[in-house]
C-alpha cells in the first residue's frame, strides 16, 4: 500500500492535517519542507493552496470530511484497488444502538446512539461520501421492532444494490473481541457484521415527488 505523506509549508495546515489524521487508524509520515515526494508511489495530503505544487494525485485536507470515520474511508479509497472498496456495516439494535463500520476489510470505527434516525443518517453519510464497490449491512434481529425500523429506513435511503441481512445475534454480546475501549453494543455490532443472515427484501415504498 502507498505511504501517506503530509506535505505542507503552512503551519496551520500542518496542525489541521496531523490532528485530524491522528483521530483515524491511518499511519502517516511528515515531509520536511523542500523534500521531494513521488505522488505515483505516495499519497500526499496537503492544503488546497499548495496542491498544485505536488501534481494531480494529491489530496487537499479541505476536501476531506471532518468526520474521522468518513475521512479515513475517503483516504483509503485512494489507496485500495477498486475491487476491495467494500463497505461492511454491523448494527446491534436496542435502546442503545451499536454500529461497527469496515472498509476494504479494515475497521473504520464504531459508534453508539440512542436514536434510529441519527444512526441511519450517519451510515447514509458514510456510504454517500466514500467511494465503494459494494455495501453490505447486517442488522441484529434480537430487537425485532427496532431491527425492522432500521432495515426499512436504510433500505429506502441506501443504493438499491446494497445488501441487507437480518442476523441471529445470539452470543454476540459475549467475549472481548473488538477494539480497545469499544462499548458492549459496538463489540456486538462488530460480530454481527461478520455473521450470515437472511436477506431483508421488503419492497421499497415509492419516493414522493418533490414537485
Amino acid at each position: 500500500m502507498r505511504i501517506i505523506k503530509v506535505a505542507t509549508d503552512d503551519g496551520n495546515a500542518y496542525y489541521d492535517i496531523v490532528s485530524r489524521l491522528k483521530k483515524t487508524h491511518l499511519r502517516f509520515v511528515s515531509v520536511m519542507p523542500g523534500q521531494v515526494v513521488d505522488t505515483a508511489r505516495d499519497l500526499v495530503i496537503t492544503s488546497r493552496a499548495e496542491a498544485s505544487a505536488y501534481g494531480e494525485e494529491v489530496v487537499a485536507i479541505e476536501d476531506l470530511s471532518r468526520d474521522p470515520v468518513i475521512m479515513e474511508g475517503q483516504i483509503l479509497s485512494r489507496l485500495l484497488e477498486e475491487s476491495r472498496r467494500d463497505i461492511l456495516i454491523g448494527v446491534d439494535p436496542g435502546s442503545s444502538i451499536g454500529v461497527a463500520m469496515f472498509y476494504g476489510g479494515r475497521e473504520l470505527g464504531a459508534m453508539t446512539s440512542n436514536s434510529v434516525e441519527r444512526s441511519v443518517d450517519s451510515l447514509v453519510a458514510l456510504v454517500e461520501a466514500v467511494s465503494h464497490s459494494s455495501v453490505s449491512v447486517k442488522i441484529g434481529g434480537g430487537e425485532p421492532k427496532t431491527s425492522l425500523r432500521l432495515a426499512r429506513l436504510l433500505r429506502e435511503r441506501l443504493p438499491p444494490s446494497a445488501s441487507m441481512e437480518i442476523v441471529d445475534e445470539s452470543g454476540t454480546s459475549a467475549g472481548k473481541r473488538g477494539a480497545v475501549g469499544a462499548t458492549k453494543d459496538q463489540r456486538a455490532a462488530s460480530r454481527i457484521a461478520f455473521r450470515k443472515g437472511v436477506q431483508f427484501s421488503e419492497p421499497v415504498p415509492p419516493r414522493r415527488s418533490r414537485g
